[in-house]
């Protein structure tokens, strides 16, 4: 597999409580949840590489190097963990789909799961809460359900204000989801952003569905930054990279 080199954006944080500030950039007010269905799901397309499963060794060759990111972020060792099934709760319940993490989807990933691979880049890798962009790919050995996405959109709205805890045990913490407006990737596509209005820091989650593989993209950054040319960039990067493979 041949790898071409992605030219992408920079990308800019506010200042944060836990986020370093990266750079000067352009400020946006996150879109009014709704309750319609957010995904983009245009025609599937033909059979393909991009849409194929995928093996350990593509999923690798597919993911960026540090010289497919913006130069204010460095290689994090932590890593990027595709492979765990989440143990998070919400309330409401059905706030899950937004993280990709009902039971049906942890079922469908134990079932089904068959190559993944992550990686990390963070403005400080040293300093937990820096701003960060990651990258998973999740490949298996049937093509993705459609109704993940597509659940997922439909609870935005009675989601935009839930709680969630990562963990058995952990502390509750109250967040807000709103849409990021998403273009055309894959077979579907769903962005959204979780995270706090009162105290800024938020998560940009990307998520591309793709035949048997899903993209992940997920940015740690300010509530009010506008991160979607970076997300469409670096989703669309990965896709290419499989999409060339003989």
């Amino acid at each position: 597999m041949t790898r071409s080199r992605r030219s992408i954006a920079p990308f800019a944080v506010v200042a944060a409580p836990g986020l370093t500030t990266a750079a000067c950039g352009g400020e946006t007010t996150p879109p009014t949840p709704s309750t319609v269905t957010v995904t983009q799901t245009p025609t599937e397309q033909p059979t393909g590489p991009a849409r194929s499963q995928l093996t350990t060794q593509q999923v690798r060759a597919a993911l960026p190097t540090k010289d497919d990111v913006p130069a204010i972020f460095r290689p994090d060792s932590r890593g990027f963990d595709t492979s765990s099934v989440s143990e998070r709760t919400t309330d409401p319940a059905s706030c899950l789909a937004l993280y990709m993490a009902t039971p049906a989807q942890r079922t469908f990933i134990k079932e089904h799961l068959v190559a993944d691979g992550g990686v990390r880049f963070s403005e400080d890798p040293d300093e937990p809460g820096s701003a960060s962009i990651s990258v998973g790919i999740l490949s298996y050995d049937e093509p993705y359900p459609r109704k993940y996405l597509d659940d997922a959109g439909a609870v935005l709205g009675e989601c935009s204000t839930h709680t969630a805890r990562t963990e058995p045990g952990a502390s509750d913490v109250t967040w807000q989801a709103t849409s990021i407006p998403t273009p055309t990737l894959g077979d579907q596509s769903l962005g959204v952003r979780i995270g706090s209005r009162d105290v800024d820091p938020a998560i940009d989650y990307l998520w591309v569905r793709s035949g048997h593989n899903v993209v992940h993209v997920r940015m740690l950054t300010g509530y009010r930054q506008d991160n979607g040319d970076q997300l469409k960039t670096t989703a669309r990067g990965v896709l290419d990279d499989p999409a060339k493979t003989p």
